[in-house]
């Protein structure tokens, strides 16, 4: 099978991710329950791609593609010495600086993922649970990737 535009740049959107924080599991492109994901993998990192992908025109006859992914991160808060809240933010720094625009990027002002998207970053609202309650802490990044 021939990889696609959107299989390179969800390639290299993995490639960031993976050396953005030291992973127990992923990141991984299937999206598991808390109950197969067990304490001792975590931190965990799936790609989920299940969201929207739309298409704005512009005057020329090329659209751009924008595929909305959702980063869930699962963190093992059980230690009561440990804030949960803390981890995430840990977590969070990790894939602002990791997704920071560098390098050739910088002329362009946009983090194009090795020229394999327009642009690349994180968008949204995260959700952030800290798991005070039970241990299990969450955080889910919503990335927008913008295709030529």
């Amino acid at each position: 099978m021939a990889v696609t535009p959107r299989e390179s740049a969800i390639g290299a959107l993995m490639n960031i991710v993976a050396s953005a924080y030291p992973w127990k599991l992923g990141p991984a492109r299937r999206l598991k329950l808390w109950s197969d994901v067990p304490a001792a993998s975590r931190p965990a990192c799936f790609l989920f791609e299940g969201g929207q992908e739309t298409y704005s025109w512009s005057e020329t006859a090329l659209p751009k593609r924008i595929i909305e992914v959702k980063m869930f991160v699962y963190l093992n808060a059980k230690d009561p010495s440990i804030v949960g809240a803390a981890l995430l933010n840990g977590v969070m720094d990790a894939l602002d600086a990791a997704f920071a625009v560098s390098g050739g990027d910088l002329l362009l002002g946009r983090n194009t993922l090795n020229g394999t998207a327009y642009h690349c970053k994180i968008d949204g609202k995260a959700l952030k649970d800290p798991g005070d309650l039970d241990g299990d802490a969450l955080l889910i990044v919503p990335v927008k990737l913008v295709l030529p």
